[in-house]
Formats: C-alpha cells, sequence, structure tokens
C-alpha cells in the first residue's frame, strides 16, 4: 500500500512555489533497517474506501475525526539511502510500518486494518518533535453523498471547474492547488509543515456535539498554529432525507459548534468566523443597511412569521408601507434626464419587488411579487414550507438593471493602512427570465457570464458608462468592506460584492448594491479564483 501520492497530488519539488527555500526532497543521512522514523502519511479523503488516520475522538453514533495528511510514528522495515531516492520510483522510497497505536478507518468508520501494514512512503525524518507550523480542519459532510454536490461540469456559469464548497471535488482542488502549492508549509527540504484532519457529520445533531468535544478537537490538532475550514451551509431547516438537502446544517447547530471552537484557539479560516458568517448568510443585514446612503441598497425590511400568523393580509400591507418609508428617508439622487431610481415601476409607490429567505443557498428561495396580493402570497408560500423555521422574511423594493457586476477583494496585509483598496477581479453576470412555474426551493432563473466584449454590445459600445460603473461599484465598496471591519475588526481575506447595473445614457450608469457573498461563492470560470482566495486564507491562518 502507498501512503504518500495515493491521491496523485502534484508535490512542489526544488525550485518550485511549493518549497519554502528550495532544496533536497530527501532524509540528510543513510537510515537503517528497524530505526524509529516519523512518516508522513497521505491519502485521499474523498474516496469512501480510503484509509484514514482516526484521531481519538470515539464516537460510534456520532462525527467522525480523521486525518488524511499527517505524521505518524512507525519503523524503518529496510535500510534506506537517501541517495537512492529515485521520486518517480515507489520502490525506491522508504518502507515503513507504522507504530501499532496507528489506527485507520474509511469516513464512515468502517476500520481499514491493511493500512497498518508496511507501506512506502514519500517522506521520513527522525523519530523527533515534528515541527508542525498549521493544523488544518475540514468540518464537511458525512452522510449520505448527494450528486448533486459533483454534479456541475466545468463551465463559466454555476460552479465553474472546482465545484461547490461542500463537495469532494472543490475539497480536493483546495487541498492540491491551496495547501500542497503553499510555500510555507514545506521546510527547505520539501517535507510537509502541515496537517490536514477532517470531521466529518450526517446531521445537525452530529455538528451541535461539536461543541462539548471541541477540547479534544483542539488536542488533536497538534500544530502551532490552527485553523477550520467549516464546509457546510447553514440553514433554517429541519435535516431531511431527501439528498437535495445534503450538507445543510441548523444554523443553531452550526454556529455554536463554530463558536465553540473559535473560543478555545482554532482559527476559523472559511468561510468566515461564525458572527460574521451569519451576519452575511442571514441577509438582515439587507435591511438594517438599507437606510444608509452610502450602502447603496434597495429599501428592505423584514417581515416575521409571527405577523404572517396573525394576518397575511395585514403584514403584506404594513411591508410595502414600510418599503415606501424607508425609501423616502432615504431616497437615491435623480437627475431631470435620468429614469426612476432604483426602478420605474415604483417610482409614485412601492408595489413590486422580491421576497428572500435568509440562510438560503443558489437562489433557491428567491422569489418576485407585484402587488399586495401576491406579495401576501410570496410570504406564504416561503415562511409556510414544511420543516422550515425561519422567523423572517426579507422584502425588498424592485431594481431595474442590465446585468450584475461582481468585484471580488483580497485586502492585503496593508490595508486598511493603503487606501483605498483595488478589486482583484470584476466578472458580470446576466440573469434568464424567471420562471414562476417552478416551486420554491428551485432556482427560478438561471445566469450565465458576460464577458467585457458582451458588456460593450449590450451598452451600444459605450465604454465610457462601462467606466463610470466600475468606478461607482469601487467608491460603494470602500464604505461596504469598512462596515465589514466595523462587525468584525479583522480584515476579511477575501469577499465578493455583487452589483446591479444599468446604463442610463451615453457615459453614464448607475450601480446599486445587491449583496455581500461569503468565501466560497462561484467564481464564473475565474480559474486562478479559487486558489487565490485559498492561499490567501492560510496566509492569514499562519499570520
Amino acid at each position: 500500500m502507498t501512503a504518500v501520492g495515493s491521491n496523485g497530488t502534484k508535490r512542489p519539488r526544488p525550485g518550485d512555489e511549493g518549497y519554502a527555500n528550495g532544496g533536497s526532497a530527501v532524509a540528510s543521512k543513510p537510515m537503517q533497517k528497524g530505526q524509529q522514523v516519523l512518516f508522513f502519511y497521505e491519502a485521499d479523503a474523498s474516496k469512501q474506501e480510503t484509509a484514514l488516520v482516526k484521531c481519538g475522538v470515539k464516537k460510534e453514533d456520532g462525527f467522525n475525526l480523521v486525518a488524511s495528511h499527517m505524521w505518524l510514528q512507525g519503523t524503518l522495515e529496510q535500510a534506506f539511502d537517501p541517495a537512492a531516492l529515485d521520486p518517480a520510483r515507489q520502490e525506491t522510497w522508504p518502507l515503513v510500518l507504522p507504530n501499532s497505536d496507528c489506527q485507520f478507518a474509511t469516513r464512515k468508520q468502517k476500520p481499514v486494518l491493511q493500512a497498518a501494514m508496511p507501506q512506502r512512503v514519500r517522506h521520513v525524518r527522525d523519530a523527533t518533535a515534528t515541527p508542525i507550523r498549521l493544523s488544518i480542519l475540514f468540518v464537511r459532510w458525512g452522510g449520505e453523498y448527494s450528486k448533486w454536490m459533483d454534479d456541475s461540469e466545468p463551465n463559466d456559469g454555476d460552479w465553474g471547474k472546482y465545484g461547490s464548497p461542500p463537495s469532494d471535488e472543490y475539497m480536493g482542488h483546495l487541498v492540491n492547488k491551496g495547501i500542497m502549492q503553499h510555500p510555507s508549509l514545506f521546510d527547505a527540504d520539501g517535507k510537509p509543515l502541515f496537517e490536514l484532519l477532517h470531521l466529518f457529520a450526517k446531521s445537525s445533531t452530529e455538528i451541535y456535539d461539536i461543541q462539548s468535544e471541541a477540547s479534544v478537537i483542539r488536542t488533536a490538532m497538534k500544530g502551532a498554529k490552527r485553523c477550520s475550514f467549516w464546509m457546510l451551509w447553514p440553514v433554517e431547516w429541519e435535516d431531511f432525507e431527501d439528498p437535495d438537502y445534503a450538507c445543510y446544517i441548523g444554523n443553531d447547530s452550526l454556529f455554536p459548534a463554530i463558536k465553540a471552537c473559535e473560543a478555545i484557539g482554532i482559527r476559523t479560516s472559511f468561510p468566515h468566523p461564525a458572527d460574521q458568517f451569519q451576519l452575511i448568510v442571514s441577509k438582515s443585514w439587507m435591511a438594517t443597511l438599507s437606510l444608509h446612503p452610502r450602502a447603496r441598497l434597495p429599501a428592505a425590511t423584514l417581515v416575521s412569521k409571527n405577523a404572517l400568523r396573525v394576518s397575511p393580509k395585514a403584514a403584506a400591507e404594513q411591508a410595502l408601507r414600510a418599503l415606501h418609508h424607508i425609501r423616502a428617508q432615504n431616497p437615491f439622487e435623480v437627475a431631470a434626464d435620468e429614469p426612476p431610481c432604483p426602478s420605474a415601476v415604483n417610482k409614485d409607490s412601492i408595489v413590486k419587488g422580491v421576497v428572500k429567505l435568509g440562510y438560503s443557498w443558489e437562489n433557491r428561495f428567491v422569489v418576485t411579487f407585484n402587488g399586495v396580493q401576491q406579495l401576501e402570497a410570496r410570504l406564504k408560500e416561503l415562511l409556510g414550507q414544511k420543516g422550515c423555521w425561519a422567523s423572517q422574511a426579507v422584502v425588498q423594493e424592485w431594481v431595474d438593471f442590465d446585468f450584475e457586476m461582481r468585484l471580488y477583494f483580497l485586502p492585503g496585509d496593508d490595508w486598511p493602512e493603503k487606501y483605498p483598496i483595488e478589486p482583484t477581479m470584476i466578472q458580470c453576470n446576466a440573469w434568464g427570465p424567471e420562471d414562476d412555474s417552478k416551486g420554491v426551493g428551485v432556482s427560478r432563473a438561471s445566469f450565465s457570464k458576460v464577458s467585457e466584449e458582451q458588456v460593450l454590445q449590450r451598452w451600444e459600445g459605450d465604454a465610457a458608462a462601462w467606466a463610470a460603473a466600475k468606478e461607482k461599484g469601487k467608491e460603494v465598496a470602500q464604505f461596504l468592506l469598512a462596515w465589514l471591519l466595523s462587525v468584525n475588526a479583522t480584515p476579511v481575506p477575501s469577499i465578493r460584492l455583487d452589483f446591479m447595473v444599468k446604463r442610463l445614457g451615453p457615459g453614464n450608469a448607475r450601480v446599486i448594491f445587491g449583496e455581500f457573498c461569503e468565501q466560497g461563492a462561484c467564481c464564473l470560470g475565474w480559474v486562478e479564483g479559487p486558489p487565490t482566495i485559498w492561499r490567501r486564507n492560510l496566509d492569514c491562518a499562519l499570520r
């Protein structure tokens, strides 16, 4: 059995960016048969039957804590001369027998006895304390794996090349193109300075139980620094057997678990620290921030499930009155030759808009309304779903726009001192026609990438208007990034800000802010986007 190299990972070589200082990838002197050593075990955690290292938490009916990349103790089964090592020939690699206290199991907790047999490995070192610079924990879905999590063709829309964050595909790329390519995670001889653990959970209850086991999890992480990547989606739903809801975890379980780990020193690297992550995905900020002129947000209010149950009609009517008052308190400036802002249909009074649920993903719980009766129906449709325990919905006024503009920011170590900050990437996408025949829980409209060339085609070649849109978006973004600092003093490693953009006339464009998009949101075919974001997160974890 081969421990290192079993997942086809391309390793750094002398002179590659994966090396801290270049150098040899072999031990410094010959090693004798029977010598105690440390060897680096590596396996592909995405494969169901892969042997992973058990890490001390024994919960037969609970989550499973294992490692795919870790330094372990063992004994050389034959003498090893580093000078004879050929990385391309496994028969020249050291042959190591893991110590008897090394136990292996699959992600489903099935023992793998074969993994305790002698195996060829790439990295060995003297059996001294291992300098692990960073312990990384992936908290991920361990239940019935749903096909949709990996069922996406590489394209310029949807999730693109890397898949969605909860998928095995995405995490595999994160390992290969993020962790394995980070220069600070290897020493001068090319030996790994990290370990990678995985916590597999198959329900909200198992995630909730992390709180009582957080200290045990921290003890299993041996690095000088510790960080976690939470590859699950928080929701306000009961757990379902339906595979469409795989990887969805109740927010009342997920956020307390993240906070418990943070409280004992495990940094949340991805997507965001618990409080900030919860604020972003709850969407409540869409209402509370809509009164601030610099936010450039459509008017929004929150409608409670209680108000809806007392009187659906009154709840809808009150929502429209609230929107009208909020817009009146914070009107958009409109020049004499410009159309009403943010929409023509609502120029006299607000009748059209959208209803959204917080903690919803992939545009699955966003619906439009036109008039108080349809708003009442939409509120009942969203908040009345079986198994949905959301206590409120966001109601926003309608925005007229031509397409969306996405600004990706990766604040450096010199921000906010270095100000203003420029976006690392700007992309655009357009939405297709909405299909109201579809029920809630599925996206009612598709979207596709819009290239800069297509932007200019749509705007009659008006490059000045496109330049104006980008500048206005950047200006609003400075305030929005500062607002994120107000809710967490540590700058975000990265964030995507979405704007709705409309050309008003020659050289003139309007931008309205749409939403903060958490780390892990799709990058529309930006191939270097996710790897750049992953490495930035690791940079921050290593500070």
